[in-house]
């Protein structure tokens, strides 16, 4: 477990510089990988305009890479489970509508950019369509420091998605919004936005909706708020598809839990350091957990959770929850996870959001053997680009540390369409 410690010298100073073993130049949007193991730093692309333009260029840059996982997704559910699915989309069509329109119009444009049908894109990133649960166990934590909240996790899932991972940066008329960790042609796994609200998730085995918000569309959601209590009234507000537990963070050092239900809605757990893993806290929620589901989905969720609750004791910084993060105790089904006979998932990556700082700690792979990357929001956050200058966008990279890393600021005509 390190962290990244080489240094740019720039016109507004030194800045930090992110090492990356795997570059490329800037014009290769696309970097083959091996599936058997998680790459060394993960592509950022920068996606600036109105969310048709960002969907668009994000289609563009990945549309080699979206297709085929489309194509992935017909054939692994099959034609009748993959209509099924459809007719369950359409039902929330008009929920997705009503409710984030700013999402929709980013579908749109990614549909054109790749030119995949939109409603595959939206079964695409909407898992809680189809029946089954994918095997994306977690561990995750939040909890207050001493300038601002701390929220991490290490995402677990087969080893083979890390090639389809990426950190998307959106910016629009007031500059910076959004960073995201993404599989392509998707709307983020976790992510912190310009007002330091961060969010992390776990999936749980509980009951399901026919109709509703997919996950990742009520991620968008929060992402689009400015403080952890605005974020819980969306949580409470939203219909949820099927179960998860969410962990928020913000600026003031807030944090919270909440686990969702269709039938519980949301429930939020007290406490003031919090950590989470692939099962229900909640008393009421516990209630409509599947047990059979989670002890052959999820076994080492307990354990996972126990070994949470003793490495984060006196944790105040990063460097304590990449500590807590990278803990080994029960290898192979740790915190910091590898492939084991029960479960075939290894924390494919690490992240941990500094709210205060506007900071993302992103690691490829496990974090116990590992190394963090840093990027620094807080100078996209303060920077504005009313008319997106392609030029001020990239002295604003470059003091971020994204610039040289198979960052790109896309070539794109705003407003077009």
């Amino acid at each position: 477990m390190s962290w990244s410690s080489s240094w740019l010298t720039g016109s507004q100073g030194k800045i930090p510089a992110i090492s990356s073993a795997s570059s490329t130049p800037l014009g290769n949007p696309v970097v083959k990988r091996s599936d058997k193991m998680p790459p060394s730093s993960f592509p950022v692309v920068l996606l600036h305009g109105s969310p048709f333009e960002r969907g668009r260029v994000h289609g563009l840059y990945f549309a080699g890479q979206i297709r085929t996982a489309i194509r992935q997704m017909k054939r692994r559910h099959g034609t009748g489970a993959f209509r099924d699915a459809e007719r369950r989309a359409a039902q929330s069509w008009e929920l997705l509508a009503t409710l984030a329109p700013a999402v929709l119009l980013e579908l749109k444009g990614l549909a054109e950019g790749c030119g995949c049908s939109l409603h595959d894109l939206y079964l695409h990133s909407s898992f809680e369509f189809f029946l089954g649960q994918p095997a994306t166990g977690c561990s995750a934590i939040a909890l207050r420091g001493a300038k601002g909240a701390i929220v991490g996790q290490n995402w677990d899932a087969p080893p083979s998605t890390a090639s389809d991972l990426a950190v998307f940066v959106h910016t629009g008329p007031a500059g910076f919004e959004r960073a995201v960790v993404a599989s392509v042609g998707m709307l983020g796994w976790v992510g912190c936005n310009r007002a330091g609200v961060a969010l992390v998730n776990n999936d749980l085995m509980l009951d399901a909706a026919p109709t509703g918000l997919p996950s990742q569309v009520v991620r968008r959601l929060v992402l689009d708020q400015s403080n952890v209590k605005a974020a819980l009234d969306t949580l409470t507000s939203v219909p949820h598809m099927s179960g998860r537990s969410y962990l928020l963070g913000d600026a003031d050092g807030n944090v919270a839990a909440v686990e969702v239900s269709p039938s519980t809605g949301a429930r939020q757990l007290e406490g003031q350091v919090l950590v989470h893993t692939n099962h229900a806290l909640a008393p009421d929620v516990q209630a409509v957990e599947d047990g059979e589901t989670l002890r052959s989905t999820y076994p080492s969720s307990f354990r996972r959770l126990d070994a949470l609750r003793r490495a984060i004791s006196d944790t105040t910084n990063v460097a304590g929850a990449a500590r807590v993060l990278s803990d080994t105790e029960g290898m192979p089904e740790a915190v910091s996870k590898d492939v084991s006979v029960r479960e075939k998932t290894q924390t494919v990556f690490s992240v941990i959001f500094d709210c205060g700082a506007r900071e993302l700690h992103l690691c490829a792979g496990r974090p116990d053997i590992g190394s963090y990357s840093t990027y620094q929001l807080a100078p996209l956050a303060s920077h504005q680009s009313h008319r997106h200058d392609r030029t001020n966008l990239r002295a604003a990279l470059l003091e971020s540390g994204l610039r040289g890393h198979r960052s790109r600021v896309p070539d794109v005509k705003v407003g077009r369409r």
